[in-house]
Parts: C-alpha cells; structure tokens; sequence
C-alpha cells in the first residue's frame, strides 16, 4: 500500500483543478498514464521471464539430485560393506610428531 503524505491530500482546491483540466492537460495525463502502464507491463514480462527462469532451475536441480542419489544408490548396493580391521585402525592417542 502506498504511504500516504502531504503530497497525497485532497484538498477543495486539488479536486477542483483536476475537474477543470482542458483537454491539453488531459491528454498530457492519459500519455503520462500510457507511459506508466506500458513500464509495468514491460516490468510484469520480465518478472514472468525470471520466474521461468528460476522454476527451470529448480526443476533441473532436482533432476540433478535424483540422478546423483541413484549413482549413490547403485554404488551402495554393488559394493561390499568394509569392516575395518584391527591392523588399519589406528591406535595412537593424541597427537603424534
């Protein structure tokens, strides 16, 4: 919602000068209000642009993680499981130089 100022006030005055525009002014106002729709209009579009953009992103992101989760997966199943032995398991404690 717009915040509302000094500048936003409607005065006697203020709605009297609008309603007594001629049609040079008035013309002024619908280009003025032309330009600023055709803006947000080019604004919405490339809005709409990005977010293809990102949901194609994430689409391929999730795709990228299932494959690499059945890589995973397939690797898992074809490989034994390790026990270490007592021999490569290392018995030092602390620090050794």
């Amino acid at each position: 919602m717009p915040r509302r100022g000094l500048h936003s006030m409607q005065t006697r005055a203020s709605r009297k000068a609008v309603a007594s525009l001629q049609t040079p002014e008035l013309y002024l106002k619908l280009t003025s209000l032309e330009i600023e729709r055709s803006r947000r209009a080019n604004e919405l579009e490339y809005l709409m642009e990005r977010l293809s953009n990102l949901q194609n992103r994430i689409r391929t992101i999730v795709e990228e993680q299932d494959e690499l989760q059945g890589r995973i997966d397939v690797q898992q199943r074809t490989l034994p499981p390790t026990i270490p032995s007592s021999n490569t398991v290392n018995q030092s404690v602390g620090l050794t130089y």
